[in-house]
């Protein structure tokens, strides 16, 4: 299971195990080879830092500040320049804070499928999670740690360009907690 996904991201790096209880709190809410995936893996970060499998518990409470979550929506990663990946309870959901939007990205709970051949696309990558600025401010700034993301400086509601240069390194939930501040939920 994820053999493509480890043959094209070698360098996936577990940040924390789950203890037993992070992660079977989840059991019936979310697809059965994520909570595998977790569960023999952990949350950590692949793709040069990119995409973080993060902690739905640590996550949940700051997307539910930001985003109209009337699905009960639970998080399961974040890009490395603060848009969430969540689970919808039949499809996956990239909510873009940086620019209020969201997409389903992919429908049905094939987990294996969306890491071994959506994640290893480079089409599906630019498409639906907009990585381009992020390894051109990685080699500027660095790779953020797990708790931090790149954020446009200012905010694009408040009229930031969305380029290179206005990237800088900040904390994950405080950022989304300032975007939905500022600019409201997404709905």
């Amino acid at each position: 299971m994820f053999d493509t996904f480890f043959k094209k991201y070698p360098d996936y790096r577990i940040i924390q195990k789950p203890k037993s209880d992070n992660v079977d709190e989840y059991i019936g809410k979310l697809p059965v080879q994520l909570i595998q995936f977790l569960n023999a893996y952990g949350f950590g970060t692949f793709m040069n830092g990119y995409l973080k499998l993060v902690d739905p518990s640590e996550y949940q409470s700051v997307f539910d500040e930001a985003y109209n979550n009337k699905d009960y929506e639970i998080v399961f990663a974040v890009t490395g320049l603060g848009d969430f990946l969540t689970w919808t309870g039949d499809a996956i959901r990239a909510v873009y804070f940086k620019n209020g939007g969201d997409s389903i990205i992919e429908s049905g709970d094939d987990m294996e499928w969306f890491f071994n051949m959506d994640l290893a696309d480079k089409g599906f990558l630019r498409d639906n999670l907009n990585d381009t600025n992020y390894l051109i401010a990685k080699e500027r700034l660095g790779e953020p740690e797990y708790d931090e993301c790149y954020g446009y400086i200012p905010l694009l509601g408040l009229g930031g360009k969305e380029k290179v240069d206005n990237l800088q390194k900040v904390k994950i939930k405080e950022h989304i907690s300032l975007i939905a501040q500022t600019m409201g939920k997404i709905e």
